[in-house]
């Protein structure tokens, strides 16, 4: 692999998760109604999914060697 496939393989989610939370941010400001609840509903995207993974039990060999 070289370093631009690396560099989206890492960053492609990161990068959609803060473009959501822009978008949910600025629409909270400047709308009202309808942009409201889309302005919920982008901003809960990423708490859904850090919480998918908190509470994800983890798989592999060393699932128990951090306790």
């Amino acid at each position: 692999m070289n370093t631009k496939t690396d560099f989206w393989h890492v960053w492609t989610i990161p990068l959609l998760l803060a473009g959501a939370s822009l978008w949910g941010l600025l629409s909270a400001l400047i709308g009202d109604g309808v942009l409201d609840y889309f302005s919920w509903l982008t901003l809960s995207v990423p708490l859904l999914i850090i919480g998918r993974f908190v509470m994800k039990p983890k798989s592999g060999k060393n699932k128990h060697a951090r306790k």
